[in-house]
């Protein structure tokens, strides 16, 4: 073989070798540049889900949903006292839906149900920023389902054959979901609508519950 061919040769393998490794470099990179995405998101996850669970709103309102009634907590003027979920229709009322009477304008903004309006506020509040966040790819929609199926269930406007979760009342649910509506709250309506537990953003999808093990209401 001519000393200029075997150079050709050599020169082409020491190309083709060089283009392998960079392929090589690159993938490995990648998949490097993957794990740390990862990692940052299984964080970012982590540090959300723990803030919601611990704010202390969210934590009110998911005791007074579950158990019926709850403390208020940061209200100088009514720590210690309790509010029962009885009384939710009347705190969560649309106002500008109903009769404009003086009568309702005090009964729906006293103090007791102020409270309770910013409580649900920054509930809802909270369930939008998650819902942006699994949208842009932050969290994962299998895993928050999987942590927040419990609530899916008893807050959910759409309730399913199989729900063994239905102590909230059908007036209880039917008061939330008229505010998340009324109040245009629609990122919380598409978070329940990706888990079948809510009607489509603009169409009230509410139905009642055939059975209620539990009256809270």
């Amino acid at each position: 073989m001519p000393a200029s061919n075997a150079a050709a040769l050599i020169g082409l393998a020491l190309t083709a070798a060089g283009f392998a490794f960079g392929l090589y470099q690159y993938r490995m990179n990648s998949e490097q540049a993957n794990l740390t995405r990862q990692r940052e998101r299984a964080l970012a996850a982590s540090d959300q889900t723990k803030e919601f669970f611990e704010d202390g709103d969210v934590r009110f309102v998911m005791r007074l949903l579950d158990y019926g009634n709850a403390q208020f907590w940061k209200e100088d003027t009514l720590k210690g006292q309790t509010f029962d979920v009885r009384d939710l229709p009347t705190a969560l009322a649309v106002h500008w839906k109903l009769e404009p009477t003086e009568e309702i304008e005090k009964k729906t903004f006293t103090d007791r149900n102020l409270a309770v309006r910013s409580a649900f506020d920054n509930f809802l509040l909270w369930l939008e920023r998650i819902e942006h966040l699994i949208r842009y790819d932050v969290i994962g929609t299998i895993g928050f389902g999987e942590l927040f199926s419990y609530w899916l269930v008893l807050l959910g406007e759409i309730p399913q054959p199989g729900d063994r979760i239905n102590h909230l009342s059908n007036e209880g649910r039917a008061a939330l979901w008229e505010y998340i509506r009324a109040y245009e709250f629609n990122s919380v309506v598409r978070l329940f609508a990706r888990y079948g537990r809510a009607g489509p953003v603009g169409r009230d999808g509410f139905l009642p519950r055939k059975t209620i093990s539990k009256e809270n209401v």
